[in-house]
């Protein structure tokens, strides 16, 4: 990630650099230089606060470090707790299963397939 980022600055200052160089040799017009200084200003702000928000993330990360080492520390110093006995699960209840296609056959009625007479129809029918 820091490469691209790296990659991305060095990129906008040459274009900045090479926007100024054709404005002073007059190759372009002075108004050439504001897009490209505009980028890199911006995308200096970017890179001011992801790495702010890096900073916050290192910060966290060491934190929570710190904390489960603490926690690890405590268990190991704290005396062991017996289990407690263990409930068995609630039974499960079972799902009736019916069956559509049995009802369907007895009453004499069969599913509809859309596409079996397709052949057969004619266009907006």
């Amino acid at each position: 990630m820091l490469a691209a980022r790296r990659r991305l600055l060095y990129m906008l200052l040459v274009l900045a650099l090479g926007s100024g160089a054709l404005a002073v040799t007059k190759m372009a017009a002075w108004w050439v230089v504001v897009p490209s200084t505009i980028m890199l200003l911006g995308y200096t702000g970017m890179l001011r606060e992801a790495s702010k928000a890096d900073a916050e993330r290192r910060e966290l990360a060491r934190t929570r470090a710190a904390a489960a080492a603490a926690v690890a520390a405590a268990r190991r110093d704290a005396a062991p707790v017996p289990a407690a006995p263990s409930t068995p699960p609630p039974p499960v209840p079972e799902a009736e299963v019916i069956d559509i296609s049995a009802s369907l056959i007895s009453a004499g009625q069969e599913f509809y397939d859309q596409y079996a007479d397709a052949k057969l129809r004619a266009v907006g029918d």
